[in-house]
């Protein structure tokens, strides 16, 4: 059982979807196209989404390149690994970079982002990271950041590849200009596609020169007019994310929310009752990722649960070797929580009876497809 940040455990059928191989300028590839774009937009609630064959990483350097010009004064807050990421993408862009600092495993308020919008009036851009897995922490208020951002006038980038589909997410409702988000996240779909879903403010804040063809956003959505991809596409990943956005529409966007938070905060509270040192607070904490000091060496702990067949994995940069970072994105559920929650007892030593809340329960079609051996 693969309980990491991503890649995540997927329905038998989306599995079965990425076997599929065929002429990418073929009907049937067009047709998977202009379906999956058509889901995702539904699922992100925008006007466009850019299908890139790539991880979440050219996602996000596809918005930063397609969306930020050269010199362009652009706000940022990390709080994480890939909050740095961002910000050294941005840096790499050309972008003059104002980055407002935390230490590992604190987070920003609002009020410290209008502060910082005040004190940056030449600004155009805020980008920021939507969910943090390398400190299971997130910005659990982004339609309060949203308001204040957009109500500054200025464009706002989100790095939602852990985020997407375990929060809600309303790029046009919210002015938001670019969200992106990864195939093998909260999705549950296998690696290798990226999605970047465009706003209508956004689709006239597209950079169309000065980039790489490949990161070039407005090029992939030309070729979508047509069904088609600019280069070869990840063929099957694509058949895989159709599937996988299908039974995200099955499940409903909103259910498949609350189950992610269903479940984290269910498993927060057993961590917490057996001694676990939890990174995060009820203002803060991430729906996908349950990051911890455990309550016995780390390493004891990871090598138990291994030898229950059930794999987590560490912290990434100075927190590797001092927490253990426990994924529940995409169709984790009741069943997956429950044997995770019995094996820590077992190493642990320490029972805790909780009922898990019925929210954390995948729908009868998919729980049918999911087996957590």
């Amino acid at each position: 059982m693969m309980l990491i940040p991503g890649p995540v455990n997927v329905p038998y059928s989306v599995l079965q979807a990425s076997l599929h191989l065929v002429n990418h300028r073929s009907e049937k590839f067009r047709e998977t196209v202009k379906t999956l774009e058509f889901l995702m937009n539904k699922h992100f609630g925008s006007t466009r989404v850019a299908l890139l064959s790539g991880s979440g990483t050219l996602a996000v350097e596809s918005m930063v390149y397609s969306m930020v010009k050269r010199e362009e004064k652009v706000l940022t807050f990390p709080y994480g690994e890939f909050g740095h990421r961002l910000k050294e993408s941005l840096v790499r862009r050309g972008a003059k970079v104002i980055s407002y600092e935390k230490k590992i495993g604190e987070s920003f308020t609002l009020e410290e982002i209008k502060k910082a919008i005040e004190e940056n009036k030449d600004a155009t851009t805020v980008a920021l990271v939507h969910n943090e897995t390398s400190t299971g922490i997130a910005f659990r208020d982004l339609q309060k950041i949203a308001d204040v951002v957009k109500s500054a006038g200025l464009k706002l980038l989100i790095d939602s590849v852990s985020g997407f589909a375990a929060y809600p997410l309303y790029v046009n409702q919210w002015k938001i200009d670019c969200a992106v988000t990864g195939s093998q996240k909260a999705l549950a779909s296998i690696p290798g596609v990226g999605f970047a879903a465009l706003s209508d403010e956004g689709m006239n804040e597209l950079v169309e020169s000065d980039l790489p063809s490949y990161l070039d956003l407005s090029l992939h959505l030309k070729f979508q007019d047509k069904g088609e991809t600019p280069f070869t596409p990840t063929v099957g990943a694509f058949f895989a994310s159709r599937r996988a956005a299908e039974l995200l529409d099955k499940e409903g966007i909103e259910n498949r929310w609350k189950r992610h938070e269903a479940c984290a905060r269910y498993l927060r509270r057993v961590m917490s009752t057996m001694g676990f040192k939890l990174l995060g607070n009820d203002a803060n904490f991430s729906n996908t990722v349950v990051a911890a000091f455990p309550p016995i060496p780390l390493d004891t702990f990871m090598s138990e649960l291994k030898k229950r067949n059930i794999e987590i994995t560490k912290g990434m940069g100075e927190l590797r070797d001092k927490i253990v970072r426990i994924g529940i994105l995409g169709v984790v559920d009741d069943r997956a929580i429950r044997r995770l929650v019995n094996s820590m007892s077992e190493i642990i030593k320490k029972n805790v009876e909780f009922e898990i809340p019925k929210e954390c329960e995948l729908p009868e079609e998919l729980k049918v497809e999911v087996l957590w051996d």
